[in-house]
């Protein structure tokens, strides 16, 4: 059984649709995304109101929604609008118009709780506990505050990056003059909410186009290996060099700037001196990317009032539920056993695991053979593709290059070469780091990925150099000793050990 819902988003700048899979224990998926670029807030009149002639422009697009959320048997649709409708002086207006050219019920969304719903969409998608959030929208900007995982301010200044540029900049480039009058701006909205300089040194996770046009031109300067926006990290530098640099750019010049879009050559700049700004207010030490928002928030906000238990779960765990339950034809025990012996592997050999260690072996471990529902033959680099491209919440970019590698670990092979290809995201210590635990999760495959029904339990005796397995089997286990004899010399050579193993069947047989 599962459910579908739509979640329609009318900002100041786009109006989007994403329609939600949900599964009845939970798991969920996004099966469409659309957007269409309205830039709501370039069409307020001067009285602060919109006209019935400018909402008739979006009519078409969103009857288009509709028609989509009906071909795809969406149960439940939720649209909301934020700034450019809720501040204009006929928003009651508006939404009657839509309500009668369409049907759709338009919730107005308050600023307020466009910030905590945009710490929904984070929080659920990032595993970071303390921060702000930074959201830039196109007629407002939200900054929330979040400690310990718990929402506890926020507040909505009424720029963004459309009527920000409509208000301080022209069609071709900006003037100091310019920047430094909006600068005051932002700075005047601010001073009257003390709660943001009274915690320095948080991180900022960064939501909407004008983060993700800057991650990009990041990216682009850079030549990162892992073109990904979701939890990307960038340094304060990284948007300083723009902020000092794009506003005085002519626009035609502007335009040809690696990773900028042409429709965001002008909202850029408004953009980022918003985000440099309120950077430097927080005092803030670098910048997270989020690709989970308000759209997220709205739909996590069904979510717990319908499945309470199963979004208490921690990040990493429901990501890997997710796309189990989707995309992986592999029974979870044969998984969960292989999770299992790796833990119980590295405990003797290593000792307590990191954190990030434990989400990396969690997280290879289950997703290793994801691979096999595109096609048996070279499933781990399918798996390996999968886990860098599809995402895993949870995980930092390093960790999920880490987790992919892994996952197709080959040492005389590919290994070297993805490790080469990701030396940019990689510190020099992760090579040893891969090796080791990429040797651990095939020797645990080898045990428990056959079945998982002949390894009925195993101890471990590790003395000096010397570890061996005594393994009690309910059968004999003659493709796992294959498999152990082909990965030993591997698993020897990772952690420089002499690896041996007994094998009795249990008198349960």
């Amino acid at each position: 059984m599962s459910e579908r819902m739509g979640i329609i988003d009318i900002g100041s700048n786009s109006i989007r649709l994403v329609i939600y899979e949900v599964l009845n224990m939970g798991a969920y998926r996004v099966l469409y995304e659309k957007k269409y670029a309205a830039r709501l807030s370039q069409k307020v009149d001067r009285d602060g109101t919109i006209s019935y002639e400018a909402i008739s422009s979006i009519l078409p697009v969103l009857r288009s929604y509709q028609d989509i959320c009906a071909s795809y048997q969406v149960s439940h649709v939720r649209a909301a609008a934020t700034a450019a409708i809720r501040n204009a002086q006929n928003s009651s207006d508006i939404t009657r118009w839509i309500k009668e050219e369409t049907g759709l019920e338009i919730q107005l969304i308050s600023g307020e709780e466009e910030g905590r719903l945009g710490f929904l969409g984070v929080i659920e998608s990032i595993s970071l506990s303390d921060g702000f959030i930074i959201d830039i929208g196109g007629g407002s900007t939200e900054i929330t505050l979040f400690l310990n995982g718990q929402y506890k301010e926020s507040l909505s200044i009424p720029y963004g990056a459309v009527n920000a540029h409509a208000r301080y900049g022209t069609s071709t480039h900006w003037s100091r003059e310019m920047v430094d009058d909006f600068v005051s701006s932002i700075h005047s909205f601010l001073k009257e909410h003390v709660w943001t300089q009274q915690h320095p040194g948080l991180t900022l996770v960064g939501l909407g186009g004008t983060v993700r046009s800057l991650a990009k031109m990041v990216q682009k300067k850079q030549e990162y290996s892992l073109p990904v926006m979701h939890n990307y990290r960038m340094e304060p530098e990284d948007i300083r060099v723009f902020y000092n640099t794009l506003p005085y750019i002519p626009s035609d010049q502007r335009k040809k700037t690696p990773g900028l879009s042409k429709d965001r050559a002008d909202l850029i700049i408004p953009g980022v001196i918003l985000l440099q700004t309120i950077f430097n207010w927080l005092e803030s030490t670098h910048y997270l990317v989020s690709g989970a928002g308000l759209r997220d928030g709205l739909f996590y906000e069904l979510m717990q009032k319908d499945y309470p238990d199963y979004m208490k779960q921690e990040v990493l765990t429901k990501s890997i539920w997710n796309l189990l339950h989707f995309h992986s034809t592999v029974p979870a025990g044969q998984l969960n056993q292989v999770h299992s012996g790796m833990q119980q592997l590295y405990q003797v050999l290593e000792g307590e695991a990191s954190v990030s260690d434990s989400r990396i072996m969690y997280a290879s471990s289950m997703l290793y053979r994801i691979g096999e529902q595109l096609q048996h033959h070279k499933a781990s680099q399918h798996s390996l593709y999968w886990i860098k491209n599809h995402g895993v919440w949870g995980l930092s970019h390093r960790e999920t290059i880490i987790t992919a590698i892994i996952a197709d670990y080959h040492p005389k092979g590919r290994t070297p070469a993805e490790i080469d290809f990701h030396q940019d995201i990689l510190y020099s210590e992760d090579y040893k780091r891969i090796i080791r635990l990429g040797s651990l999760l095939r020797l645990a495959s080898a045990l428990y990925g056959n079945g998982g029904t002949a390894v009925e339990s195993m101890k471990i005796e590790k003395k000096d150099d010397f570890l061996q397995l005594h393994l009690t089997c309910r059968r004999m286990p003659s493709m796992e000793q294959k498999e152990l004899e082909d990965i030993k010399k591997e698993v020897e050579k990772a952690w420089k050990i002499d690896l041996s193993w007994t094998i009795s069947i249990s008198s349960k047989s």
